[in-house]
């Protein structure tokens, strides 16, 4: 009788069995397109609006992606590739078609920017546009409300050479209040002392009951009551806080007391020694000069920030008044 080769057909049969389930067990997962992460396309609007220290731009977003958007604006550098690492803005409203506002620019300078959206994928950037800041220009004077104010190019800021005087005259002993009248104090309620010192102004009344920094406030248009900032940069040209304020003050003593300190005006600012009114009263006249900015201190919300050249001293104070209290204004060129 024959023997039978049954064990060899089994595995002959076996191999083949295996080699198919590790063929089966090694195929590659295909993943849908539809499920492979897409970050958002868009494209970049044009540069519009171009001034000094601003601009405006923003995109249309063509696909969102993947998934919703969750942040969107432009980006903005002096490079060629902006992205959300340096300059940008945020808009609060997620729209397909949204419009940005690019600040604190340096004037007479290239920039390069773009749009940009975010989702879970990650951010898509629309194409790169250039555009040039416009050089400041500064009139020798401005007319605003009947009167006529000096100003001052100083580096690529054009100022105020003179303080505020608009609006209507109240007594200190009453709140300057948010109506259709602007309303000042006059040093010991002399209109006199206005048309010399300029008007003193609550904050709420010199930012027209508007917190945003930045705005127009009482100022003409064009011109805006000057951020935390903008006095930064102006004392930075001038040397810093510890000689500024000489730079910066009226020299002589017609209009500021004895010593007044390192006093050359050599900046033309012009500073005078205007005092304010507080809850005392009216305070401090050639003694002290007080000027608002548009920056709140966001740690106290009863105060903003606020600059303080003094007679005894060639530097300047930085400080948080009161907003309730009467200070000068001046007025910077958009």
């Amino acid at each position: 009788m024959k023997s039978l080769r049954f064990p060899r057909l089994i595995q002959i049969t076996a191999v083949c069995v295996t080699t198919l389930l590790f063929q089966a067990g090694c195929k590659k997962d295909v993943v849908p397109q539809n499920d492979v992460p897409k970050i958002p396309s868009l494209t970049t609007s044009s540069v519009t609006n171009i001034t000094a220290t601003a601009a405006f731009s923003g995109g249309t977003v063509t696909q969102k992606g993947s998934s919703d958007i969750t942040a969107l604006g432009v980006c903005w550098s002096l490079s060629q590739n902006p992205d959300i690492s340096a300059n940008h803005t945020v808009e609060g409203i997620i729209t397909d078609v949204f419009t940005s506002q690019l600040t604190n620019l340096v004037p007479n300078t290239p920039y390069y920017v773009r749009a940009y959206a975010t989702n879970a994928a990650g951010t898509g950037y629309g194409n790169i546009l250039s555009f040039t800041t416009s050089p400041v220009t500064c009139d020798n004077s401005v007319s605003y409300e009947g009167k006529t104010y000096q100003t001052v190019l100083i580096n690529t800021q054009c100022w105020f050479a003179q303080n505020l005087n608009v609006g209507k005259r109240i007594n200190g002993s009453r709140n300057q209040t948010d109506n259709d009248t602007i309303e000042k104090y006059c040093y010991n309620d002399q209109e006199t002392n206005c048309n010399f010192y300029g008007g003193l102004y609550q904050w709420d009344e010199t930012m027209q009951f508007i917190t945003a920094p930045g705005t127009k406030g009482i100022c003409p248009e064009g011109w805006h009551v000057p951020t935390d900032a903008d006095w930064t940069t102006l004392i930075g040209y001038l040397g810093g806080d510890s000689v500024a304020g000489g730079k910066m003050k009226q020299a002589g003593l017609a209009n500021w007391a004895s010593p007044n300190t390192g006093a050359t005006n050599s900046s033309g600012f012009t500073a005078l020694g205007a005092g304010n009114h507080n809850n005392n009263g009216f305070e401090s006249i050639m003694l002290f000069a007080y000027f608002w900015s548009s920056s709140q201190d966001i740690a106290n919300p009863d105060y903003a920030w606020s600059l303080t050249p003094y007679s005894e001293g060639k530097d300047i104070y930085k400080g948080s008044g009161f907003k309730a209290n009467g200070f000068s204004v001046r007025c910077i060129k958009n």
